[in-house]
């Protein structure tokens, strides 16, 4: 195995980060915490923040490195780096810069008069903490050279996970839009399921704001900080956030800003009391917004507001339904992937039907005719001889099993959660596909059960496909883990013999997304038999995105499904803000 193409090497469309050691710098956090201590606590946040921005919004991310890199290396230090032949490679970073920006929180120094933009020297010395928080963050297995491919591969899986967050294949416009879209929908599924408790109501109680007030203020702030331009982004602008705005909408923000913002005076203490697992970033996901003075704010990280949008949602409802009563609590878990799966089949169905010829059909929650209307799957896509079977999980993992890099910790929740289930809650994910293949084509006719909408009898191909809601299940060698599992389940099993069971493919809830508009000219099945080709996810480590995400950069095509839902989301929204005393 080639281990160089599995090293985690920062924003893969970029290339690799570049690290103190490789330019002759001390990499020690020791010396990283002197040069954080000496500077400007309120300079150096926001100037943090004003650089991670700019990487987050950037629709021309090579050249905004290279400005970062003229403003903040010196040329002695760029000679360096071309010496070196480390040219072209990342030295500023979303991953680096939070946790900057946290370590910064903790040790710089209020009083102190050094700022960022006096001398070169002070602007270099930024970059230098840059490379080492490179080297801090980008840790490969220590195995790598003795064990086996299969435990180097494992290893290499909770290694590289933290730095999913960070991977930027697409637009980051798109990114946003999407997120945005998918954020309303969730809420607006979710209100229409029914509960034996009102969701919008348990939230109001906990934060004094209805599920829309929260939606769009965070939208307002959103958009607010999507207007500037990388120009004013690097040039000291104005990139504050004001509350004091209409007095409805003021009270409204002084109900939003305790639950996801947190003042600068504040902040320290609580980094104190986060400080935990290096690429966790609690403190960001907590407080995405720091209030630098009265009724003006400052978005730290425009990923982890997003979030706040939907797993904020999810953890405000849950805890407050788990005070109640846990069977609450779990019932809740349960419709929140419902609506999980609910958003994944209208984005499929959307692609499909705009086929033209039809070549497949999107069959929602198909039903077992004998089993007295048992779902089947989430979703299935039939074509002529070809059966594509769709579980949809939006399973939550805890932040010590995503980051703790312990391989078996980390199994033993995805088993749990994703591969197998358990007896309480019954089987989940991959045994879920494995469950229905066998129910469909069993052998033995007595016991197969039959789906309306399906003629098995037809079918030469099926495709297990497993939709997950976390970027993490995009990371090199998920797929080829949870494929394993599912080969195992099936090995032995005795099915129809002229069916042949594809290999599994796992999705992200994004893959989907960016999908959709490549679904009306181009089957799903085809899609999925080209990736398989390409890359055998029985012995590769790539998953679907080393087929797809070249095919977005080869044929850019319009999505006019997801603009459409933006485009009204956006008027919505702004017409909330007209009506209460904002043009």
């Amino acid at each position: 195995m080639d281990q160089q193409s599995f090293l985690p090497t920062g924003n893969v469309n970029v290339g690799e980060a570049i690290t103190a050691d490789q330019v002759g710098f001390p990499n020690s956090k020791e010396h990283l915490i002197r040069i954080l201590e000496s500077f400007n606590y309120e300079h150096v946040l926001i100037t943090l923040a004003r650089i991670n921005l700019l990487l987050q919004c950037s629709e021309d991310f090579l050249t905004d490195q290279d400005i970062l890199q003229r403003d903040f290396c010196s040329q002695c230090l760029r000679n360096q780096i071309d010496l070196k032949g480390l040219a072209g490679g990342l030295v500023f970073g979303r991953q680096s810069t939070l946790y900057l920006l946290s370590e910064s929180v903790r040790v710089s120094d209020p009083l102190s008069t050094l700022t960022l933009t006096g001398s070169s020297d002070a602007r270099n010395v930024l970059a230098r903490c840059y490379l080492i928080a490179n080297k801090f963050l980008v840790t490969a297995s220590p195995s790598l050279e003795t064990d086996s491919e299969e435990k180097q591969k494992k290893e290499l899986l909770v290694v590289l996970i933290p730095t999913m967050e960070y991977v930027i294949y697409s637009s980051p416009n798109h990114r946003i839009r999407n997120s945005m879209v998918r954020t309303a929908e969730f809420l607006r599924l979710l209100q229409k399921m029914p509960l034996e408790f009102d969701v919008n109501e348990i939230f109001t109680s906990t934060t004094g704001l209805t599920l829309q007030e929260y939606q769009y203020l965070i939208f307002g702030i959103l958009r607010v900080c999507l207007s500037f331009r990388s120009n004013d982004i690097l040039s000291g602008e104005s990139l504050f956030v004001n509350t004091q705005l209409s007095p409805t909408l003021t009270s409204l923000h002084e109900k939003l800003i305790p639950h996801i913002c947190i003042s600068i005076d504040e902040l320290r203490d609580e980094a104190k009391k986060l400080s935990g697992l290096k690429n966790e970033f609690r403190l960001w996901r907590k407080y995405p917004l720091v209030e630098v003075s009265e009724n003006r704010i400052m978005c730290m990280d425009i990923g982890f507001l997003l979030d706040k949008l939907q797993t904020g949602v999810f953890w405000t409802i849950l805890e407050q339904l788990n005070k109640i009563e846990k069977s609450k609590g779990d019932n809740f878990i349960a419709s929140w992937g419902e609506v999980f799966a609910r958003y994944t089949s209208s984005i499929l169905k959307s692609g499909i039907d705009a086929q033209n010829p039809s070549m497949e059909k999107c069959i929602i929650s198909p039903k077992y005719v004998q089993k007295e209307e048992t779902e089947c799957t989430d979703i299935a896509v039939c074509g002529d001889d070809t059966l594509i079977l769709l579980e949809c999980k939006a399973a939550v993992l805890r932040a010590e099993t995503k980051f703790g890099g312990d391989f078996d910790k980390f199994y033993a929740e995805l088993k749990e959660k994703i591969i197998i289930g358990s007896d309480t809650e019954g089987p989940k994910g991959v045994k879920q596909l494995c469950n229905a293949i066998k129910s469909l084509t069993h052998l033995d006719e007595t016991k197969r059960q039959r789906v309306k909408e399906i003629d098995i009898s037809k079918v030469k191909k099926i495709y297990p496909v497993l939709v997950l809601s976390d970027r993490i299940f995009s990371v090199l060698c998920m797929n080829w883990l949870l494929n394993s599992e599912f080969q195992a389940m099936m090995d032995g099993v005795n099915l129809m013999g002229h069916v042949k069971v594809m290999p599994l493919t796992v999705l992200t809830i994004e893959d989907i997304e960016l999908l959709e508009p490549y679904l009306g000219n181009t089957p799903f099945h085809v899609h999925l038999n080209e990736w398989i080709a390409q890359f055998n996810p029985k012995k590769s480590a790539r998953g679907f995105s080393a087929y797809f995400y070249p095919l977005i950069q080869r044929e850019s095509r319009e999505d006019s499904f997801m603009n459409e839902k933006f485009n009204r989301l956006t008027a919505d929204v702004m017409d909330y803000f007209s009506s209460r005393g904002l043009e």
